[in-house]
């Protein structure tokens, strides 16, 4: 019987490739069949890197592990501020558009304090997921309507070009099929072993959801963003973080609990949900400050998320 932090690391492997091969296999279909470039950035490109996080949330939702749903939506947003959007500040300093700033991130706040309400609450029943899946149908066709600018179609295009695999439309068909099956089987490997490794380790299936699989399932948006911040795309980088944020509460958790109530527990409503928001704030001054996001403040970002990881596994 394989070790449980084998079985981890090879959903953590196995997810992070298949993720980004059905992201780029998507969005080389969506282009070959003509889909417009602001929709495909919109939709395919912000939710695809959220594929990881959901299939390992329904996984658990499905095995009677709510923890490792709410605490894989939970910890990746942390480390898309903290850890991907301190990478890339470490790797190449950038400025964001205002204008994206002040919709998208400020939505973004709007639907972490929503979590943080129904966290109080203590459940995500399904009439709530299906609000939560409206609102983000709803937010979805009003960025379509109003980001029809210049810089939005070039960003979008842009988002296209970082993300095309060479062939034509089978080909393209045939890696999002295998990114499919991928990231499902990876979601399993993962779960299964968070499970047994928090088991083993004598922890809590959240922390190692926050931590561990968080991470994982992280890797596409650090693919994705990394790269296009160092090709100078940094709007198109950080409007993936954003979408992946505001995909992973509402697309993720929505999803998830219309398959399975989501309960969530008091450490994670009075603990781990605060700590999101305030780093989504932290996020939002970064970016807000009206100059690049420097090198020190991206490392300062990863200082913040190394000390983040060890508060939560010493707690």
């Amino acid at each position: 019987m394989e070790s449980p932090l084998v079985l981890l690391l090879a959903g953590f492997v196995v997810l992070g490739l298949a993720g980004e091969a059905l992201l780029r296999g998507a969005v080389t279909l969506a282009d070959k069949l003509r889909v417009s470039p602001l929709i495909i950035g919109l939709t395919i490109i912000a939710f695809g890197t959220s594929a990881p996080e959901l299939t390992v949330s329904l996984n658990a939702a499905l095995n009677g592990q709510p923890d490792i749903s709410i605490g894989n939506v939970v910890g990746s947003n942390i480390a898309n501020i903290l850890l991907v959007m301190g990478g890339m500040a470490l790797v190449s300093p950038f400025f964001v558009n205002h204008g994206t700033l002040g919709r998208d991130g400020g939505f973004m706040l709007g639907v972490s304090a929503l979590l943080f309400v129904l966290g109080l609450v203590g459940m995500i029943g399904r009439p709530v997921g299906i609000a939560l899946f409206i609102i983000l149908i709803g937010f979805t066709y009003y960025l379509y309507t109003s980001a029809r600018e210049a810089e939005d179609t070039a960003e979008a295009e842009a988002g296209i070009d970082e993300n095309r695999v060479p062939g034509g439309a089978a080909f393209a068909t045939l890696v999002l099929l295998v990114g499919i099956a991928g990231v499902i089987w990876g979601a399993e490997l993962m779960v299964d072993g968070a499970v047994a490794l928090a088991r083993q380790w004598g922890i809590s299936e959240a922390v190692i959801a926050l931590s561990l699989v968080a991470i994982g399932t992280s890797l596409p948006e650090l693919a994705v963003s990394l790269v296009a911040a160092m090709r100078g795309h940094a709007g198109l980088a950080v409007g993936n973080i954003i979408g992946s944020n505001i995909s992973n509460i509402l697309l993720i958790l929505g999803v998830t609990s219309m398959v399975a109530p989501l309960p969530i527990s008091d450490m994670m409503a009075l603990r781990d949900i605060p700590i999101m928001i305030g780093v989504a704030c932290l996020g939002f001054i970064f970016m807000a400050s009206g100059r690049a996001m420097s090198r020190v403040e991206g490392g300062l970002s990863l200082a913040l998320y190394a000390a983040y990881m060890g508060f939560i596994f010493s707690a």
